[in-house]
């Protein structure tokens, strides 16, 4: 037996239709790889803060290695006034750190040190690391968060962060310097992102989603244990 269709009927089942068409296309959408264009070419405060501290890593790395106390003196008040807050990441992965005792070199008030205790004789440079010290470091509330701790021997850590769609996402890893580390970072649905597998311990990972969604942040040691920070936005 049929039954007639009256003009309610084909509204109802347009609309449905019409419905499943959207879900569809929104789910082969999040399939797809959440990386696309910025909807703005400013970055944010948060994620150029990220770029600062790693400008200042790299600063400070080169001030110990040459011991140049205004390079180290820099590095420090660029890390100062970026700021930083403990990290909301979660811990997805990984085994509990092995013991491993190693000063926090790249901290700022580390890197502040070692640069006047360099610079001195030099009036100018002892004043000026004087007035960085005296400064204090910058509040973070919104700004990037920071977390140190080790990666075991030839292990792997995964932190699962979300970042916000159409806004610049950066993370950002310096280790201790007795490893290699290599950086990648993974969408909900698996499709790797990007990645940083150069032959050092410190790494950038950079691009922007198309939605707002969580990603997994993953960590690996290519030797042995690696004391390391963790900065992103």
């Amino acid at each position: 037996m049929t039954f007639p269709l009256n003009r309610l009927h084909v509204l109802v089942i347009a609309g449905l239709m019409g419905a499943s068409a959207v879900s569809l296309a929104h789910a082969q959408e999040k399939k797809a790889a959440n990386r696309g264009k910025a909807v703005s070419s400013e970055k944010s405060e948060s994620a150029a803060a990220v770029e600062s501290i790693r400008v200042a890593d790299l600063l400070a790395r080169y001030g110990y290695a040459n011991k140049d106390p205004l390079a180290l003196i820099t590095a420090a008040k660029i890390k100062k006034q970026a700021g930083a807050s403990e990290s909301k990441a979660v811990h997805v992965g990984g085994k509990s750190g092995e013991a491993k005792s190693k000063p926090d070199e790249l901290a700022a008030d580390a890197v502040l040190a070692r640069g006047r205790e360099l610079a001195a004789g030099r009036a100018d440079l002892v004043a000026l690391a004087d007035d960085i010290g005296k400064s204090g470091t910058r509040g973070a509330e919104n700004g990037p968060g920071a977390k140190r701790t080790v990666v075991n021997t030839r292990a792997v850590d995964s932190y699962r962060v979300t970042f916000r769609g159409g806004e610049p996402a950066r993370v950002v890893v310096s280790g201790d310097g007795d490893s290699d580390l290599d950086l990648y970072v993974y969408d909900e649905n698996g499709n790797r992102i990007c990645q940083d597998t150069d032959a050092t311990d410190t790494m950038i990972c950079s691009w922007t989603p198309r939605y707002t969604g969580p990603f997994t942040i993953r960590v690996r040691n290519l030797g042995e244990a690696n004391v390391y920070r963790i900065v992103h936005n």
